[in-house]
């Protein structure tokens, strides 16, 4: 039979829920008995992920947070302190890869904010592969608050703007270090409800201080900037047209039509259409204005009040 993987387009290296998700995905659009043979030859071949309480380097593995195409990320906690952290797993024992979150770790290494986990370790996995261990911060992502089903018609627009400010005050200091994010969407901003905490996450297509001539990493289709997308330089108002698509979202938008939504309040509707511009040189700026002021001086127009009062989601 022709290779499992290739028929599944998956990674060899693919763990099973990844393999069982493309089978479900092409189930009726090619034969069924070769679809059920990949399956099966996938899944045998399919590596044996870290469980639950395996040991590596100083920490304890505990559960799974997430699985993507590069790799794994697992929440752990230290054997001596007991303190939780979180480690990113690259799928492949390769140059790139290796080159990819080592690339990562220098970026964040001296980076000290509280919007943005603290990089702790580097650490050889089982297999031989690195990873890289950060703070762990809980909390459900932007994207997973937006899929419930209170949420399914929108969050409401002053808990966007406080979450905004937040993730801006990130910005702000990331693009002082000379940091492009590269990756601003709902899936990377981790929301605490209870302490109005916001925190960006995940810097694998980050890059610092680009160059004429460097080309982005890779990018998420939806939400980034038209400049990205085309690979050419990342730049900090890239950053800041993919949270203006972050914005179209959290409020009910959907980003693939780039339109905000209706209920939108005026001020608010105006900064996401400035940020979404498509010339970069027509967005607003840090050169041009502190957009954490912008942003409170929005919220005092649209609500009445530049502070959430700890109101709850």
């Amino acid at each position: 039979m022709p290779d499992p993987h290739k028929l599944l387009e998956v990674d060899p290296k693919a763990s099973i829920e990844v393999i069982q998700a493309a089978h479900k995905a092409l189930t009726g659009k090619i034969d069924q008995k070769l679809l059920d043979e990949a399956l099966e030859a996938a899944v045998n071949q399919a590596p044996e992920p870290v469980k639950k309480g395996k040991t590596v380097g100083n920490y304890r593995i505990t559960n799974l947070i997430a699985e993507g195409g590069f790799g794994t990320t697992y929440k752990a906690e230290h054997l001596l302190t007991g303190k939780p952290v979180c480690i990113k797993h690259a799928l492949h024992i390769s140059a790139s890869d290796t080159a990819i979150l080592l690339d990562e770790a220098r970026l964040c290494w001296d980076l000290r904010h509280w919007g943005i986990p603290a990089m702790r370790d580097i650490i050889e996995m089982p297999d031989g592969s690195l990873a890289i261990v950060m703070s762990f911060i809980p909390g459900p992502t932007l994207q997973q608050i937006r899929e419930m089903p209170k949420y399914q018609d929108g969050i409401d627009p002053e808990h966007v703007a406080w979450i905004v400010e937040r993730t801006l005050n990130i910005l702000k200091y990331l693009h002082y270090e000379g940091v492009i994010n590269g990756d601003v969407k709902p899936a990377n901003i981790i929301v605490q409800p209870e302490s109005h905490h916001v925190a960006l996450v995940d810097y694998g297509l980050s890059i610092l201080r680009p160059k004429p001539g460097d080309k982005p990493k890779g990018y998420t289709p939806l939400y980034a900037s038209p400049e990205h997308a085309d690979g050419l330089p990342l730049i900090p108002e890239s950053d800041l047209y993919s949270l203006g698509m972050t914005m179209i979202f959290a409020l009910g938008g959907d980003p693939e039509r780039v339109k905000v939504p209706g209920h939108t309040p005026p001020k608010m509707c105006e900064f996401i259409k400035s940020l979404i511009r498509r010339d970069p040189d027509n967005r607003p700026s840090w050169e041009k204005e502190d957009l954490c002021d912008v942003i409170q001086e929005i919220r005092l127009k649209d609500f009445g009040n530049n502070r959430s009062c700890m109101k709850q989601i």
